[in-house]
């Protein structure tokens, strides 16, 4: 039997925003302008540089010439003595004795040395794309293991894509949108029209205060399934996404991350099962809650700390009691959607 589309994607799990929130904000792309000096036609050349030094030494030729060679004569002593002096000093000096670099810490927008998710549960997750670590492919049901590689493959380069690709990030879906079927890439468009796309994707506010070097921690599992008589792949995969932002150095312990924590389920159709437009990778459900993210950018589809925003007396609002978002080991929480 076959169909245009696989099941699943009508019964997608919702975000807890409000109804109809304000359009997205997207990125806009600047083209590159030369600048005026480059597009302005020559004017009389002045003398600078190397032609002021050789305008002078034409007028003071012998004067010039014996100045310069008595403080060569000098420079050459001068270095001689300090060389000497340094060999002297690495003879003397024992091998053992040469000094190590020392690691560097990691280095804030402001030039403040520090590691945001010290101190943070997320201080243990691995980083980016490492994290994405996918089960290994065997045959299950109807689908060989060549075809579950396949499978794995393409949701670690959609969840690559969807929450670590800098195009994401600034609010370009297409190059995710492409890595699914042509039909689910139809259905998926809107949610980044409604911002309804939390679920599996983040995009970023304010470039200039988020971190690179976002840190994660998942789970992923797969199995042969079947619905309305077309078999399926199912790859299940649960992660936590922890997002540095670049804040006050006075703020506690992981004020600087905010935590999305989802559950997607995606889906293959077998591809003796459905036409062309509808074979390949699908989102058949989709949730997720945040921790720390400011609601009101939330909202607008947009992900920042909100550590940044004050209260009445101008104090920061410190993050909160993370509570289990970040442990996999138990249930997500319930109450930390906006």
């Amino acid at each position: 039997m076959t169909s245009d589309r696989p099941p699943g994607h009508e019964h997608r799990a919702r975000v807890d925003n409000p109804p109809s929130p304000p359009p997205a904000a997207v990125a806009e792309v600047n083209p590159v302008q030369l600048p005026d000096w480059m597009r302005s036609s020559p004017t009389e050349h002045q003398p600078r540089g190397w032609d002021r030094v050789r305008f002078f030494s034409a007028r003071h030729n012998g004067a010039l010439l014996l100045g310069l060679g008595l403080v060569l004569a000098l420079l050459m002593v001068a270095g001689g003595v300090v060389l000497v002096g340094r060999v002297a000093d690495g003879v003397s000096a024992s091998p053992s004795a040469s000094p190590t670099a020392s690691p560097t810490p990691p280095v804030s927008r402001v030039g403040e040395p520090r590691d945001l998710f010290a101190g943070s549960p997320a201080a243990s997750f691995a980083p980016g794309e490492e994290a994405v670590r996918m089960p290994a492919a065997k045959g299950t049901g109807p689908f060989t293991a060549a075809e579950v590689r396949t499978a794995l493959e393409s949701v670690r380069k959609a969840l690559i894509e969807s929450r670590l690709d800098i195009s994401m990030f600034m609010g370009d879906p297409e190059p995710f949108l492409a890595l699914l079927a042509p039909d689910a890439r139809d259905q998926l468009r809107p949610d980044f029209s409604n911002n309804s796309f939390l679920r599996y994707a983040t995009r970023m506010a304010s470039p200039s205060d988020w971190e690179p070097g976002v840190r994660a921690d998942g789970r992923i599992t797969y199995r042969a399934t079947e619905e309305k008589g077309i078999r399926l792949l199912e790859v299940s995969t649960e992660f936590v996404w922890a997002y540095p932002f670049d804040v006050d150095l006075r703020a506690p312990a992981g004020a600087g991350l905010v935590a999305v924590r989802d559950r997607v389920v995606w889906q293959v159709p077998h591809p003796d099962d459905v036409q062309a437009p509808s074979k390949g990778l699908w989102i058949g459900s989709a949730e997720a809650i945040t921790w720390n993210a400011d609601c009101a950018q939330l909202r607008d589809g947009w992900v920042r700390e909100q550590y940044w925003l004050a209260d009445l007396h101008g104090k920061r609002i410190p993050a909160g009691d993370p509570g289990t978002i970040f442990d996999l080991d138990v249930p997500a929480p319930t109450t930390m959607r906006c």
